[in-house]
């Protein structure tokens, strides 16, 4: 799959024109010039002009890595898939240990009365158990009242600021997307990041990777942070399954930035998931590396390192030699629901990125029968494409997920889990 990103790149580039005049217009979107200035002048060593992305060609997800072209959903399903597994595992998200364990769930406490008596929230508590040593990890959860029949769950990925119900019920400005998806009848399982596996360069000896290992060193291809949080993300449904109001066919996982990335991986490890939501996940998430645009290989493995396995790092500055690229973690998700947002203003992310890989994806999809996204001009500014197994959306503002990205969201799952 050859791409020339100076003429193609998925989008078209063949005229300069006002962005807001475009978005009025109904046109593709392209980022406002003022921004693209303002971003290049703040961090120069980096790429924000999309006349400067370079020449590359993808990996074809449909060709075997000895050739061979994956021409049915069984060459797929038997095959490349599983091959495509190892190399992420291998080269960017590293490995989850084998080790045996359980894990058991803890309720600390309960209120039924959450949003004006709409919900039952708890604290729970997992507790992983490998022989006589323990870990716990916190995780919170939200499940409507009104329900008459098992239901949808989203399993949130945290990275902000920790939740508990007493928090939720006390901070309003915390609970809105809460509320939204509860009065859209679905239940809501969230948990932090840095409960699980610290955010930080030096956190490794207090999460659940080093509790697993024992004492023993990291290889280069053992887990990063991200894979720790997609596992905790799986327990998490582990424990909403099992729940009587959870209809266990009609499950996301989803989250923002550094969580938006861990969602798509965590999908592609657990095919539970039935939809996986990625928010301005950018570079090691939905958007392709190859681009070196905005955020790169070389700066998110230099400033968060303890996210990837450690043969990631041998790509800073050679992408072109990556043997997978992100539009292939997107299509390990086929043929389940797959939704990838993005920020006007959050150039660092890539949004061009992350819609080519939702548009890179498409051949797996179709080979497995399902309609997806296939134009390669970007929709215009705030108006979702949901198209099949795949949605698209850039809304306006910056780097962060809001209202506007939970109601496009949420619409493209009702209408999935409607089927």
């Amino acid at each position: 799959m050859h791409l020339n990103s100076r003429v193609i790149v998925f989008l078209s580039l063949c005229v300069s024109i006002n962005p807001v005049s475009a978005q009025q217009a109904g046109s593709s979107w392209e980022a406002d010039p003022a921004q693209v200035a303002k971003d290049s002048a703040r961090n120069p060593q980096f790429n924000y002009e999309e006349s400067k992305v370079p020449t590359f060609t993808l990996p074809d997800p449909l060709k075997m890595a000895d050739g061979r072209s994956v021409s049915s959903k069984q060459d797929w399903i038997n095959g490349r898939r599983d091959e495509l597994v190892e190399v992420f595992r291998r080269e960017v998200y590293g490995r989850r240990p084998t080790t045996e364990y359980h894990v058991d769930f803890q309720v600390l406490a309960e209120t039924d009365d959450v949003f004006e008596g709409k919900a039952t929230g708890r604290d729970m508590q997992a507790i992983v158990t490998i022989g006589e040593r323990e870990f716990k990890f916190p995780f919170t959860v939200f499940i409507p009242n009104a329900v008459t029949e098992p239901g949808p769950v989203i399993v949130f990925i945290n990275n902000r600021r920790p939740d508990t119900v007493q928090s939720v019920i006390e901070e309003e400005a915390s609970t809105g997307a809460k509320r939204t998806i509860i009065d859209r009848g679905y239940a809501i399982a969230t948990f932090h990041t840095s409960d699980v596996d610290p955010d930080r360069k030096d956190g490794y000896a207090d999460g659940i990777r080093a509790f697993f290992a024992n004492g023993q060193p990291l290889q280069n291809d053992d887990w990063g942070g991200l894979s720790a949080w997609g596992w905790a993300a799986s327990r998490v449904l582990d424990y909403m399954v099992a729940q009587p109001e959870i209809d266990s066919s009609r499950t996301a996982v989803g989250g923002h930035s550094r969580s938006g990335k861990t969602a798509l991986w965590a999908a592609a490890e657990d095919p539970r998931f039935s939809i996986a939501y990625s928010n301005d996940s950018g570079c090691g998430g939905a958007a392709i590396s190859r681009r070196r645009f905005g955020e790169t290989v070389g700066r998110i493995t230099s400033v968060f390192p303890h996210w990837f396995c450690e043969n990631f790092t041998a790509y800073s500055e050679r992408e072109d030699q990556l043997p997978v690229d992100q539009h292939e973690l997107l299509a390990l998700i086929a043929p389940r629901a797959v939704y990838v947002a993005s920020a006007d203003l959050d150039l660092w992310a890539d949004p061009k990125g992350e819609y080519a890989s939702v548009v890179a994806a498409a051949p797996v999809y179709q080979l497995l029968g399902e309609e997806v996204i296939t134009d390669p001009e970007m929709p215009p500014l705030n108006t979702p494409r949901h198209i099949g197994k795949t949605g698209y959306h850039i809304r306006s503002g910056a780097h962060m997920i809001s209202e506007t990205d939970w109601k496009m969201f949420l619409d493209f799952a009702a209408g999935q889990w409607s089927r």
